[in-house]
């Protein structure tokens, strides 16, 4: 039984050593593989800013648009200002524009004879 056990374990041998550096490698490539996936995730130091949300009451704020349509609101009891894009400046602007002139607009219905 000693030498079955021999012969056996001669020809088992080299198939084990085959299947174990073939498995090394291809540890080594899905480990690659996956390093070059997520390389920049594990790297980015930045995290998702969480967004504020921000209650604006018009009669505690100023609104000014700059020369470069960039919203500034600012605060009048502490006179700190926030600074905001200029695409929200310019919806903004547009809405109170609409809200002015659509207040300013009305028609009577009186008739004139």
């Amino acid at each position: 039984m000693n030498e079955k056990f021999k012969k056996l374990k001669e020809k088992v041998a080299p198939f084990f050593k085959s299947v174990t550096i073939y498995g090394i490698i291809l540890c080594s490539v899905v480990a690659a593989f996956f390093v070059g996936v997520f390389y920049n995730q594990m790297t980015n130091k930045n995290k998702a800013s969480k967004v504020q949300v921000r209650t604006i009451v018009k009669s505690e704020v100023n609104l000014a648009i700059d020369e470069n349509n960039h919203l500034i609101v600012i605060e009048k009891k502490t006179g700190n200002y926030s600074i905001y894009q200029d695409s929200i400046g310019k919806t903004i602007f547009k809405l109170y524009a609409k809200n002015v002139w659509g207040q300013n607009n009305t028609v009577s219905t009186s008739t004139i004879k």
